[in-house]
Order: structure tokens, then C-alpha cells, then sequence
């Protein structure tokens, strides 16, 4: 029952949830469980836990089975949890095995950076998904998330794991001062986050270049978008809310992933129409659309990439392909090591990743297209090679007027301040945004509302010390989370 009240507390801690600083206290009761119960009960209750968490944080995976089998979606759905809530049964395994090893301090110590550790574990490779970090908690708050460019997302989690160690060690211990670890964190994170911002409003310069972007935001319900007999009511849609924009001064238009619903192999007249919109009006348009090569001689007969397109004075237009797919939905994992997959049919879901991120003008912006906006190392990577904001295209029209949305708008603001980068975000039936490196946001739309939003982008980044050390830190901790799992695995059981 304590952990099931603490995994569930933690779930409300997440925006748009208003917990947010609780984070630093509510897993108290599943530490004590796990510190005083039997290693069965610990890893059953730790597990059971997770998964009440999971399914609470993640119940709006089953909308998709509104346009999907919905056997295979909700039969999906608890898979999905089952296997994510699999991290806490092994962060659950390990800390049984090292809990009576280490004295107070350097199992808090420990085991903080395990779970970190472990959170980069959950950020690589085919199956990754690092949507539930703990440190994600403080992105409810402008004053708590600048806490990101320091510690970033990762760090952030382990603090979390660590102030809880404290209080439940304060409460068995009978070390009083403990108990207010908690309170002296959340102190220190608001704080200095409200130094950074008054820092930053005192000596914020007027005169920083920018550019002009509009974002449309169509909002076609997914129900619609992939039916094929929709399609000239789908894009008349789009047509007609691009009808309202003057173009006027506006240097970059931006639409959202898959805003037409088809290849553009087969859509010559809208490539034309958007080449010769961009050209007439001198600006640029960025377009999300799939596109698809033909293999010659194999089974297979297509690549299909979630691609976007930059219409503007080069021909042909330049091809951003998506390059982090989304487990199971764009790819099956593992394809690469067991070719056979390969074969699999998976209709337009079977997708082909991208190579390489594209630097686009004007403005030096990087695409990127929904899912992998979530990764710092992506947005770090984009740093380094010159670009100055993200232009971020989503379609979270999957999951309705649900959290996810919320959840998705998070993570990308909080690995933006993580960063220092700003995001134009451009989502099908929203969150749509312009935020700045700290995470500020200039303007953004409601869910479900069809509206243009233009505004001015700076043209800057944001230095952070986490931009700089981030890969090397989470190349650490994920190494440091596979030799403890070797050092629990060797660890016998005491008598």
C-alpha cells in the first residue's frame, strides 16, 4: 500500500499536475518499504508500484486505438507499461541487494546515481522511451526548470532520489536534521531559479536579432487525417486556415508533422503550389510530409520516411528525415540485428530513420519532427553544429484532449532550458509555441484550436554548463548503472 501511494502521488507531481516540488518527498513511503521489507515484498510492491504510476501517467496511449485495431492497441497498452515499469523492479532489485553494504550516506549517494544511471539506460538504443524522467517534475515552474541547465534532466532525477533517501533515513535513523533536506532542495531550486530569471530580465538586450515565424496550427482530428477519402476535405482544411495568414514580413512559416496526409512523391501540385508561395512571397515553409524510395529487387519495395520539406528558393526542396522513430509505432526495434524484421508489414507505420540533422535558413534552425525533440543529446547535437532555435513539428492529435499533450510540450521545454535552446514548436491540434532558451514562452496555443501565431524568434542561444558536459555525464552514469547491476549481481544474500 506505501508504494502504491507513492507511485501514485508521484504521477500527480508531473505537469500539467500541480505537484511538482512534492516529487522531493512523496517516494519517502516506498523507500521505507524497501529499506525495512522482505526482498519478495520490496520487488512485488516496487513493481506493482510502478506499474499503477505507469498506467496513470501513460492511460491515453489507448485513444489510438481509435484509428488502430483496438486489440492490438490496448493489448499494447499494458504490454507497454509492463515492460517500463520493469526499470523499477530492477532499480528495486539492486537496492535490496546493497542496502545492508554501504553505510547511510554512501548508499544515498549511490543508488541516486544508479537511478539516474538508469534513466539513461531508458534513453538509448531501439526500445528507448525517456518520458517519465523523475527531474521532469520541475518543468511545471519557470523558476524550478532553470535548475535543468545546471543538473539537467538526468541530475535533476537523481536529486529527487536523493531527498527522498534523506527524510525516510531521517524518519529510521531518528536523524532529525534529515528531515528537512527536502525543504532546503525545493528552497534552493526556486531560489536560484528566480536569481537566474531577474539576472536575466535586468540584462536582457533589445536589441538581439530575430526573424519572423508563423506557426499553423490546422487541427485535424486524427479520425480524419489518415483516411484517404478525406483527403481534399483534410487539406481544404489547411488550405483555409493558410488562406488567413499575411505573409507580410513573415520569414519562416512552419507546419506541423504530416500536415499533408500522403507521400509527396504523389503530390506534385502541392509541392508546386508551396514552392511557388514561398518564392512570390519571399519566405520560407517548412512542411511536414512523408516521402518513400523504391528498393529494386528485395521484398521489401519501399523505404518510407517522416519527413520534412523546406520550400523556399532551392530546388528541389531540401528532405529533413526523422531519425529517432518512435518504438513499435514508426519501426520495430532491432530490425538492424535481426534483418528478417525487416519484412514485417507494417503498413505506413514501417518507417526508415534519417541520418544526419539538417541546418536550414533563414535563421539557422534545426527540424525536428515530434518524438525526438525529447532527446537532449539531439538538441545538444544541433547546438554544436550551428543552429540557434529548434523548429519542432508534432502531431499529438493521436491522444486528444488528454495529458500527453502536456506531457510532450514539458519535455521539450525542459531539454530546451537543459540546453539553451529555443523552440518553435508547430503541433496539428497543439501545443503549439515559441519559447525562448529559458524556457520563457513568448506565445503558445490551446489544445484543439485551429489558429496561426506569429511572433518574432531570437536568434541566440543560452549558454548552459549541462550543454557542454551533458553526453559526457550521461555516458558516465550509464556505465556506472551497468557495473552496480554487476556489483549486486555478485553481492550474495547474507545469512
Amino acid at each position: 500500500m506505501f508504494s502504491l501511494v507513492s507511485w501514485g502521488l508521484l504521477a500527480l507531481c508531473f505537469p500539467p499536475y500541480l505537484l511538482g516540488l512534492g516529487a522531493l518527498a512523496v517516494l519517502a513511503p516506498w523507500f521505507y518499504v524497501l529499506k525495512t521489507a522482505s526482498k519478495k515484498a520490496a520487488l512485488l510492491s516496487s513493481y506493482l508500484g510502478s506499474f499503477f504510476f505507469h498506467a496513470v501517467s501513460m492511460y491515453w496511449l489507448y485513444h489510438v486505438g481509435d484509428v488502430a485495431p483496438q486489440a492490438l492497441i490496448y493489448s499494447g497498452l499494458l504490454l507497454g507499461i509492463a515492460y517500463l515499469s520493469l526499470y523499477a523492479l530492477l532499480c528495486a532489485w539492486v537496492f535490496v541487494k546493497i542496502r545492508d553494504r554501504f553505510g547511510e550516506a554512501s548508499l544515498i549517494f549511490i543508488f541516486s546515481l544508479f537511478w539516474a544511471g538508469i534513466e539513461t539506460l531508458r534513453a538509448k538504443g531501439d526500445m528507448s522511451f525517456p518520458w517519465l524522467s523523475f527531474g521532469l517534475v520541475f518543468g511545471g515552474s519557470i523558476e524550478l526548470m532553470q535548475v535543468f541547465a545546471l543538473f539537467g534532466v538526468f541530475g535533476c532525477s537523481a536529486i529527487i532520489i536523493a531527498s527522498n533517501m534523506c527524510l525516510v533515513t531521517a524518519f529510521l535513523k531518528k536523524k532529525k536534521k534529515l528531515a528537512f533536506v527536502p525543504l532546503i532542495l525545493a528552497a534552493c531550486i526556486y531560489i536560484g531559479g528566480l536569481a537566474v530569471m531577474a539576472y536575466e530580465d535586468k540584462t536582457a538586450r533589445e536589441e538581439t536579432e530575430a526573424i519572423t515565424i508563423a506557426v499553423m496550427q490546422p487541427s485535424i482530428p486524427q479520425t480524419r487525417k489518415w483516411n484517404q477519402d478525406y483527403y481534399d476535405s483534410v487539406m481544404k482544411q489547411t488550405w483555409d486556415l493558410f488562406e488567413t495568414l499575411d505573409p507580410l514580413d513573415v520569414a519562416l512559416i512552419l507546419f506541423p508533422e504530416t500536415a499533408i496526409p500522403d507521400y509527396i512523391n504523389h503530390r506534385r501540385r502541392e509541392y508546386v503550389f508551396l514552392k511557388k508561395y514561398a518564392e512570390e512571397n519571399n519566405t520560407a515553409i517548412v512542411m511536414g510530409v512523408l516521402n518513400r524510395d523504391r528498393l529494386r529487387g528485395e521484398k521489401k519495395k519501399f523505404k518510407i520516411y517522416n519527413s520534412a520539406f523546406l520550400f523556399s528558393l532551392d530546388e528541389p526542396a531540401p528532405e529533413y528525415r526523422k531519425i529517432r522513430l518512435v518504438p513499435f509505432s514508426e519501426k520495430l526495434p532491432f530490425d538492424n540485428i535481426f534483418p528478417v524484421l525487416n519484412y514485417v508489414d507494417l503498413g505506413g507505420g514501417d518507417f526508415t530513420s534519417g541520418d544526419s540533422l539538417s541546418i536550414w535558413q533563414p535563421g539557422n534552425f534545426s527540424p525536428l519532427i515530434c518524438y525526438e525533440a525529447i532527446y537532449g543529446s539531439i538538441l545538444r547535437d544541433a547546438k554544436r553544429k550551428g543552429a540557434k532555435f529548434i523548429a519542432n513539428l508534432t502531431n499529438d492529435g493521436w491522444f486528444k484532449k488528454s495529458i500527453a499533450p502536456y506531457q510532450h510540450f514539458n519535455l521539450v521545454r525542459s531539454h530546451a532550458v537543459e540546453n539553451g535552446m529555443g523552440v518553435v514548436r508547430a503541433a496539428n491540434t497543439g501545443i503549439s509555441a515559441f519559447i525562448e532558451p529559458n524556457g520563457r514562452v513568448i506565445e503558445k496555443t490551446e489544445l484543439l484550436e485551429q489558429k496561426i501565431i506569429v511572433q518574432d524568434m531570437p536568434l541566440k542561444t543560452r549558454f548552459t554548463p549541462y550543454s557542454v558536459v551533458g553526453d559526457y555525464i550521461e555516458w558516465i552514469l550509464f556505465v556506472f548503472s551497468l557495473l552496480m547491476i554487476v556489483v549486486a549481481k555478485i553481492i550474495r544474500a547474507p545469512n
